[in-house]
């Protein structure tokens, strides 16, 4: 079915609503009447004033339940935690009490039209899509729950409600094309454009303003998702190297953007995907250029991580013993002593505490489900070390990868990309990234494994990721005619030589940036131009290429042996591994700071155990310290020459420190550690110390002054001198002097007059816990004589 572009005034309806008078509405009025048009950069305003004057909907409160990252920072100001469950349950709470404030059905089609606009700005704006799409169902559950929406009764509501779930479909379009199948987003983008076509069609039959300013916005969106399909369609057969669909890019979206009102973002996407198109053309027309094809290679998915409250030895022991107990969903198959793959390179006389070599507990394999028959087996290990650098490792090997499927690979780490079935050998649970399996593994079960049981010191364990990170080795590559070139007869490709090379092939742009969190999509690795990597030449051989960026690394030493590329990559991921304990660092001393401050309040605070406050602030220094002495040693020991065997690894590795950004981290905790030690909180609290001993002095000096007058008083009296009476007063002035000033004394030594009587109402049962307790040690001792 064809659907003329909409023009500006043709879809103008206007809409007439009387609202009822109920609690929470606002005030009567007469009709109302305004323009509803799709795509209007008024109409939205429209709806919301409409919605909040004349229904009493909280506008604000419906947009904020697509703002998460406000509630990220006051559920768990960490981050470390998902605030999945409570924000839902939030925004249920706001769904249910805005939807019974509309009674008619226009307020209620005008109320999915406002979420409808809401998820859109979000899905702009966020990460979460995920979060975004279980919002949406929510909302929807909700509103056909209040609403008894079971029949045909409210076709305007059905219609506004399939136009919030044609954003949804359009968010798994997009997730299905981040996780690189090809065949799962042309059949996604299949369903949208028929989803469209429905809608539309069903839309036609209702007369109404809703129904009008649906069709205005689905026949945009339709429009829109053709033209992408088109797009993909030419992208994949150049590819291929078939020039049979050509398409006239720069005219036919000149004639779209005259025609349909896109938006800023629709139109931004259109022009990436023509971007991509000619700079693929412009490579095909080039004979010289060939496409990059990596024939062998290794990538590796790492998750650092830091723990806090233990030490390496407790850890070693309790996680052995969660192994020997078999308990938690995942279970290690293996509990190894030393994990380092390449034991030799680093020094073995190192001190135990300083080594980068400790526990490894073998994980069953991991899969990945891309689409039906794409089926990814990873090896799994959690590693920890005695120097604290802990991390989740998971590595494959890669066989005839072009540079598309080389981008979805390296994406797979981040945790807004690509929904994928990820599954885990001995257990029935499945995740929908392998970003949420590192999580749960690393936040949810470690902390379990690593909790103290009976008869163990209590203490609180904390653990704290740093940054995801994805390693890529080159170890074989050729060239090829074009992406997807079928295999012909037993011809020899040329092999790649050097990183100088590799560099020069096309499809070589995905090498040079990272995988970051970022909403990509899959062809954009050719329009990557602009190089914002970190190259280091030449480690061992010329042409030796090491690419580093924030969360990437590429090692391709493709004329050297793999035992070579391989101490690179140790090198490198024990480079990235330190982010984990960067993280658990700094944690350490924002505990710190905010223990100190709850010391100060607490001791401030009337009625407090002053002399306990005092004592914890002494602990927390003392801790403080020897946390200060092993940061510092380890920092020492990572820019020693006495880290690694060889001279050129520990050259590496001060060039990866460097480039890696890790010295500017270290720089940064350094100083912040200089801070927290120059701190006086203690000093402070020790002076307050001394002034409240200060005032119980100064009460006996005042009594035994007191004391002395008396007696003085009482010599005079004797001696005759004065009169009986006058003596008598003036012993009574200075008692009653000498009892005022040591009950204030006593009174501000206690914290004030409410504590001071909490402390008197006390003494009894005090003096009964020590007696008790003097009897108990003395009949102890009875016993104890032979």
């Amino acid at each position: 079915m064809s659907h003329p572009p909409m023009q500006r005034g043709e879809t103008a309806a206007e809409v007439e609503v009387v609202p009822g008078q109920r609690d929470g509405a606002g005030p009567e009025g007469g009709p109302i009447r305004f323009e509803l048009v799709a795509r209007s950069p008024e109409v939205q305003g429209l709806i919301e004033a409409h919605l909040r004057e004349r229904c009493g909907v909280d506008t604000q409160a419906v947009r904020d339940c697509f703002i998460w990252n406000g509630l990220q920072s006051e559920v768990d100001p960490g981050g470390e935690l998902d605030v999945e469950d409570v924000f839902l349950y939030r925004a249920g709470e706001v769904f249910g009490t805005q939807a019974a404030r509309t009674p008619t059905a226009v307020d209620r089609a005008l109320l999915c039209l406002w979420v409808h606009h809401s998820s859109v700005r979000a899905w702009n704006h966020t990460y979460r899509v995920d979060l975004l799409m279980k919002c949406m169902l929510r909302f929807r559950g909700i509103v056909r729950r209040h609403w008894s929406l079971d029949g045909d009764e409210a076709p305007e509501v059905e219609l506004a409600l399939r136009l919030c779930e044609l954003v949804r479909s359009e968010i798994e379009l997009e997730d299905c094309l981040k996780t690189g199948s090809q065949l799962r987003y042309s059949e996604a983008l299949d369903m949208v454009i028929g989803s469209c076509t429905g809608l539309l069609h069903d839309a036609e039959e209702d007369e109404g303003p809703v129904g009008r300013y649906v069709r205005g916005e689905v026949a945009v969106r339709r429009e829109y998702h053709l033209m992408l399909r088109r797009l993909h369609r030419a992208l994949v057969a150049q590819s291929a190297g078939k020039e049979k669909d050509r398409l006239e890019v720069r005219k036919e979206l000149r004639v779209l953007v005259n025609t349909w009102p896109f938006s800023s973002v629709e139109l931004s996407k259109m022009n990436a995907h023509r971007q991509a198109l000619e700079r693929l053309r412009e490579a095909h027309a080039d004979r010289r250029k060939q496409w990059m094809r990596i024939d062998e290679g290794r990538i590796v998915y790492l998750f650092p991580f830091g723990v806090n409250g233990i030490d390496y030895e407790t850890v070693r022991v309790r996680l052995k013993r969660a192994f020997e107990e078999g308990a938690g969903p995942v279970r290690p198959s293996a509990a190894i002593d030393h994990f380092t793959y390449h034991a030799d390179i680093w020094e073995p006389r190192l001190e135990r505490a300083k080594r980068f070599d400790g526990l490894e507990l073998i994980l069953p394999k991991v899969r990945l489900v891309v689409d039906g028959d794409t089926v990814e087996e990873l090896n799994a290990a959690l590693r920890f070390s005695p120097m604290g650098v802990h991390s989740l490792r998971l590595e494959r090997s890669v066989e005839d990868l072009y540079p598309s499927g080389l981008h979805a690979a390296m994406f797979r780490a981040a945790r807004e990309h690509g929904t994928v079935e990820v599954s885990c050998e001995g257990t029935d649970r499945t995740w929908d990234r392998l970003a949420r399996f590192a999580r749960d593994l690393i936040l949810r079960q470690l902390p379990e494994a690593l909790a103290p049981r009976k008869g163990e010191p209590e203490g609180p364990v904390g653990i704290h990721r740093g940054r995801s990170h994805v390693l890529v080795r080159v170890l074989r590559a050729s060239e090829r005619g074009r992406e997807f070139e079928p295999p012909s007869g037993d011809e020899d490709r040329p092999l790649v030589q050097d990183g100088n090379r590799l560099l020069e092939l096309v499809g070589s742009s995905v090498l040079l940036h990272s995988a970051p969190d970022a909403k990509e999509s899959l062809w954009d690795w050719i329009r990557l131009a602009d190089d914002h990597s970190r190259k280091i030449w030449n480690q061992r051989n010329e042409g030796d290429l090491l690419i580093s960026t924030e969360n990437t690394t590429v090692i391709a030493a493709l004329d050297a042996p793999n035992f070579i590329s391989g101490d690179l990559e140790a090198i490198a991921e024990f480079t990235v591994c330190l982010g984990g304990m960067m993280a658990a660092w700094n944690h350490q001393l924002d505990a710190y700071r905010a223990g100190v401050s709850e010391i100060i309040a607490g001791y401030s605070r009337p009625g407090a155990d002053r002399a306990a406050q005092v004592e914890a602030m002494k602990a927390k220094r003392m801790q403080m310290l020897e946390f200060e002495g092993e940061t510092r040693q380890v920092i020492a020991l990572l820019h020693s020459p006495g880290l690694l065997r060889s001279p050129s690894n520990t050259a590496e590795l001060r060039r990866l420190l460097a480039v890696k950004g890790v010295d500017e981290q270290l720089a940064s905790f350094s100083e912040r550690l200089n801070e927290v030690m120059a701190d006086q909180s203690e000093a402070t609290l020790q002076r307050w110390e001394v002034d409240r001993q200060q005032r119980v002095r100064d009460s006996l000096t005042a009594a035994v002054s007191a004391l002395s007058v008396c007696a003085a008083i009482s010599i005079w009296q004797a001696a005759g001198f004065w009169t009986p009476a006058g003596w008598g007063a003036a012993t009574v002035v200075v008692a009653a002097w000498a009892a005022v000033y040591v009950s204030a004394r006593w009174v501000s030594y206690q914290g004030g007059p409410w504590s001071t009587v909490r402390f008197l109402a006390g003494l009894p049962v005090r003096g009964l816990v020590r007696a008790r307790t003097a009897f108990a040690r003395a009949r102890m001792r009875r016993i104890a004589r032979p």
